[in-house]
């Protein structure tokens, strides 16, 4: 059987921020054996996204550069972890255009990216600075429907309360949800 392989990608504008203290407190429970690869959005420099779907051959090339490594960080995972700060009640823009690559790479010849991804399972961490976790609701709906146009599963979600620097760090409730979060999913 192969080893679960969980891929994090830390989405925040800031470093070390909440949302990615959260992701690894629950990271820290994965057993042994998983594998584990965090990539931070914020070192990475894709450009913007293009849509070039409707303009000549329609046929995106093979990436380059930070697009090349998430790409393949992106195959390898069977485990997909967004770590994504509640931003304006979505996804923070980093995280929105590495989603949106995705239109590009499904239309790479060759590379069969959906078909890749299909049975991969995808995971939601996020600080929010809301005592009402149902502003994470539009977050949360556009990565459950990305997983469902995938044909990925849905791992779940994971919420906590953060506004300042270390804040999720008091907020006893998350940190022991992380403890357990990604032993209720389909470990592979």
């Amino acid at each position: 059987m192969t080893p679960a392989r969980f891929l994090f990608i830390v989405a925040s504008a800031r470093r070390d921020g909440n949302s990615e203290a959260l992701a690894r407190h629950a990271a820290a429970q994965l057993p042994d054996i998983a594998e584990q690869q965090w990539l931070r959005l914020l070192n990475l420099e894709l450009p913007p996204f293009e849509d070039i779907r409707h303009s000549g051959s329609g046929v995106y090339p093979s990436p380059e550069g930070p697009g090349r490594a998430l790409l393949e960080a992106t195959l390898w995972a069977t485990d997909l972890v967004m770590v994504v700060p509640l931003y304006w009640y979505s996804l923070p823009a980093r995280a929105k255009n590495y989603l949106d690559h995705w239109s590009g790479w499904m239309r790479i010849p060759q590379l069969d990216f959906l078909a890749q991804m299909a049975g991969k399972t995808m995971w939601a961490i996020s600080a929010v600075s809301d005592e009402d976790y149902s502003v994470a609701d539009p977050l949360l709906g556009t990565l459950q429907l990305t997983a469902r146009y995938a044909n990925m599963k849905w791992g779940g979600s994971l919420l906590g309360f953060g506004n300042r620097p270390g804040d999720i760090l008091d907020d006893g409730n998350a940190l022991q949800a992380a403890a357990s979060f990604f032993s209720k999913g389909p470990l592979k």
